[in-house]
């Protein structure tokens, strides 16, 4: 049955009581529907105006559009007054005022005041306060005149309003004049607490502190809890834990145990990194509330501690009273769960949030996209991004840092075309990642182009400021890795600012372009300009000197590291493994494969960088059984392989001619491990069966893989160029022309093919093909690539080509090479004429063969590294013919030293007449 309110027995009270400020606005609507009906609604304005100032009031707590709603509601309600008083007027001004909306809470100031009714300070500092949001300073100084003509001068509301308006216009030295000019006397908690909050405002955490100092010696007003807790995120926000713990100090001898104060000191210890006062405290919080757990949940995932993170979450849903999880919440945990890749608990995480319905939130929605694109869940990602109805920059950079992240540069391309056709522009870091992702480009440079578009945009479009730093070093890294070192120097040169990054990137851009000795200028101008020597510049220092190919550099900057990094000055543990994995390569690179053991036997921690280094360093120098052996050490140090470690092993193989486990190994990276094998991977079993002699199935490995790779036109070609050095290898005629033609159908211009087609002829008898392969090459104008060969002695490098006559030594080289052919024949060496493929006789391919630069490089390494001196190191750019391999066995044994020569397939270590590579090469 309707209950019915009669109207003669309705009294209004003296304070009307309406809804919280919290209520829903159901509650509103029905009382506003009530009084309507009733006559009341104009009756008492008191009762009117607390009305609209607790209606629009509740409008804070809302969704923008409900927002929208509520205040309309309110000015509906004001228009319909017959007689408005200060109070109506003053509670839509400060609604307008609390929503951000300067224009129309000013235009109602103005208005109330043309009606002859004077503003009492409560719309007069809401007014002031919102002021700043116009970006007018000129008319927040009127504001400020207004109410100094109008008698507010003294309120000290007023004042404080005054210091909010200037602190937020960034005009600081006006909101601490405005303090100044107040006798200390006169200064309430009021100004205080204002003045403390516009230097927090502007982050001047040191002035925070020097105020609360101040107010502490004056002794006038006692510091609230407001003022404490404003304090204390001070001393959090600057790191300032001894300092705050005083503050924490003079808060338990005040005896305030407000939980939002302690909310405070939970958050502090926890940006100080002290879990443990913090979690002392948090326990002892008698009423937490959910600002209380917020404060504990991100102060584990601040520290790395996301699994604390999440069990406090799960502690927080079952609490009694129950503690309902808001926004913050979420953003904490989708933090902690996006460092740990942790894809289910975020998908348990997802469904609360969708339960509370806070998925179109976009803060959340960010969160959730990054966490999918760092668990490779980036369709589920993108799915959240165009469910998401209002999208800001981070929502975009979110988006584009997810493909960049899973190398997906294309939809990364897409997504920023889209970005910029929607009206939004990019941001210093919506340009940092589009660069990084066409550093990562694998196409044929498709978006390195497009990289260097974006590039363009930027410099048509550059601001007096100039390009962020991190913007600069991103275009700096794609130049580089592209090998476009002169537009790379032109960004580093022309940066006015440099951070480490930017002195690494140029660095390891002149070591990919084999500029050795600007890599040495630039590591000396870092250690000029005074910039620390970090994890990153040692490793590509090391990696240089393994390119180089220079072990006494290398063995330098293995001084550098030790003396910097002593046990006792030790950096980071990941950092330490990053150089100690720099090393093994370095050393493995350099042929000191014993050295590298040693490095690697020492670590107290290996990843599987450690793991593949080594494994790749057995692989190059011929140690397959031992590559094998430390890959199942590997797995049983449970670390997982790579893709990586499986080009390694299939290298070991191939290198090792171990056909049978390079199959297992094969089929073991997608059967065991889910490792879908690349091009490279292709290629190795391709050269394996091809140098064991099984062409069959090295040729149906090749055309499986181009049905596989069909669409990049380099990887078939790679393929192809396997599979003819296989067969120029084992002179296996028919099934070379077959692969050379198939190569010179897609790139008519590469000389290599060419020359092993020309080789092949000849080698086969077919000399006339031979010179029209020779003759075609003339005409296309290609030239072969010369072969030479260098060995390092002192600070010296000695560079020697076939027939060398131009070394000041090249007397006594010749001299000490004719009689090392001499004793070497008498031991059993004959020279290897068939490979000579010119037609003239046997004594001009015999002189030919006898004066290939690598002899001279040992040649000389024997002439000037006396005996008992080491090994002969010796370098080549191209493959070691077989003649010359024969001829080391022989050196090697007569000479009683041994020989490491590098070609350009992997290490041979001469040794006592013998080579580490058992004939596979």
């Amino acid at each position: 049955m309707e209950t019915v309110y009669p109207v003669a027995t309705f009294k209004v009270p003296p304070r009307p009581l309406l809804p919280s400020i919290k209520s829903d606005v159901t509650s509103f609507r029905f009382l506003h529907s009530h009084l309507r009906n009733k006559q009341l609604e104009f009756q008492n304005h008191g009762f009117s105006s607390q009305f609209i100032f607790r209606c629009s009031a509740c409008s804070k707590f809302l969704v923008s559009q409900s927002e929208h709603e509520r205040l309309k509601c309110a000015q509906q309600l004001f228009d319909n007054f017959p007689n408005r008083d200060v109070i109506s007027w003053s509670a839509l001004i400060a609604a307008y005022s609390r929503c951000g909306n300067f224009a129309q809470a000013f235009g109602l100031f103005q208005k109330m005041v043309g009606e002859g009714l004077q503003p009492n300070g409560f719309s007069l500092a809401s007014l002031l306060k919102v002021s700043s949001s116009t970006g007018e300073i000129g008319l927040s100084r009127q504001l400020h005149g207004w109410s100094i003509r109008t008698g507010f001068g003294l309120d000290s509301g007023i004042r404080a309003a005054w210091i909010t308006m200037y602190s937020r216009c960034g005009v600081l030295e006006d909101a601490q004049r405005v303090f100044d000019e107040t006798s200390l006397l006169a200064l309430d908690i009021l100004l205080w607490n204002s003045i403390i909050g516009a230097y927090i405002f502007h982050g001047c955490w040191v002035e925070v502190l020097r105020l609360f100092c101040k107010m502490v010696s004056v002794g006038v007003v006692a510091p609230t809890e407001l003022t404490y807790a404003s304090v204390v995120n001070a001393c959090g926000s600057s790191g300032e834990e001894k300092y705050g713990a005083m503050v924490h100090g003079r808060i338990i001898k005040a005896g305030l145990e407000a939980t939002n104060l302690w909310n405070s000191l939970v958050t502090f210890y926890g940006k100080c990194g002290n879990l443990q006062h913090a979690s002392q405290l948090f326990e002892r919080i008698s009423r937490k509330d959910v600002v209380s757990w917020n404060a504990m949940i991100a102060a584990n995932e601040q520290r790395g501690e996301g699994e604390n993170a999440l069990g406090l979450f799960r502690r927080m849903l079952k609490v009694e009273p129950p503690v309902q999880p808001n926004r913050v919440t979420f953003l904490s945990l989708l933090s902690a769960v996006s460092g740990l890749s942790a894809l289910r608990c975020g998908r348990e995480i997802h469904a609360h949030i969708i339960r509370l319905s806070l998925e179109v939130d976009t803060s959340i929605a960010n969160s959730l996209i990054t966490f999918y694109s760092k668990c490779r869940e980036v369709g589920k990602a993108r799915e959240i991004f165009e469910r998401l109805l209002l999208r800001d920059i981070i929502s975009w950079n979110s988006m584009l840092a997810g493909y960049e992240q899973n190398e997906q540069q294309g939809r990364c391309f897409d997504i920023f075309k889209r970005m910029m056709l929607s009206g939004i522009e990019p941001d210093s870091h919506s340009l940092t990642i589009i660069f990084n992702a066409a550093s990562r480009d694998s196409s044929g440079l498709i978006y390195f182009r497009r990289g260097k578009e974006i590039h363009g945009y930027i410099l048509r479009r550059i601001t007096p400021g100039g390009v962020s730093l991190s913007v600069s070093n991103a275009m700096l890294k794609m130049y580089a890795k592209f090998n476009r070192i002169a537009d790379a120097e032109k960004i580093f040169k022309g940066m006015k600012n440099r951070d480490s990054y930017s002195w690494n990137a140029m660095m390891d851009g002149y070591s990919r372009n084999a500029k050795f000795e600007d890599v040495l200028m630039i590591f000396l101008d870092i250690l000029k300009q005074g910039f620390p020597l970090d994890h990153l510049s040692l490793s590509i220092l090391l990696t240089s000197c393994g390119r180089l190919v220079s072990l006494q550099l290398g063995k330098q900057f293995h001084a550098v590291v030790a003396k910097l990094f002593n046990g006792q000055d030790c950096p980071h543990q990941d950092s330490l493994l990053s150089i100690n994995n720099a090393l093994i390569s370095m050393y493995s690179k350099c042929g000191s494969i014993k050295d590298a053991a040693q490095v690697f036997l020492k670590m107290e921690r290996k990843d599987v960088f450690s793991w593949t280094a080594m494994i790749t360093g057995c692989a190059h120098h011929g140690m397959a059984v031992e590559a094998l052996q430390l890959f199942e050490r590997m797995k049983t140090d449970g670390i997982k392989p790579n893709q990586v470690t499986f080009l390694a092993l299939l290298m070991a193989c191939a290198h090792g001619g171990l056909v049978q486990e390079g199959s297992y190994y094969f089929d073991s990276m997608y059967n065991d491990y889910g490792l879908s094998p690349s091009i490279e991977h292709y290629a190795c079993m391709i050269d394996l069966f091809g140098r064991s002699g099984q062409f069959d199935r090295a040729k149906s490995l090749v055309e499986f893989g181009i049905t596989l790779f069909k669409p990049y036109h380099d990887d078939i070609l790679n393929l192809w160029k396997v599979l003819l050095g296989a067969c120029h290898a084992s002179k296996q005629l028919d099934l070379g022309v077959e692969a050379a033609t198939k190569i010179l159908e897609l790139e008519p211009e590469d000389e290599a093919t060419y020359i092993l087609l020309a080789n092949l002829y000849a080698s086969s008898g077919l000399w006339e093909d031979a010179i029209k392969v020779r003759k075609t090459m003339r005409d296309k104008g290609l030239r072969k690539e010369v072969g030479c060969s260098w060995i390092d002695t002192g600070n010296r490098r000695h560079i020697f080509v076939a027939g060398d006559v131009c070394h000041p030594q090249r007397k006594e080289i010749y001299e000490k090479l004719a009689r090392l052919n001499y004793s070497c024949r008498r031991m059993g060496y004959v020279p290897m004429t068939e490979l000579v493929l010119h037609d003239v006789d046997e004594t001009e391919k015999e002189a030919i063969l006898g004066c290939h630069s690598e002899k001279l490089a040992v040649s000389f390494g024997l002439l000037n590294c006396g005996v008992g001196n080491g090994v002969i190191r010796v370098m080549k750019n191209l493959r070691v013919c077989e003649d010359c391999h024969s001829w080391m066995k022989f050196a090697s044994l007569l000479e009683k030293r041994e020989i490491l020569l590098r070609d350009s397939q992997r290490f041979h270590l001469f040794r006592d007449g013998s080579c580490s590579c058992g004939g596979y090469w």
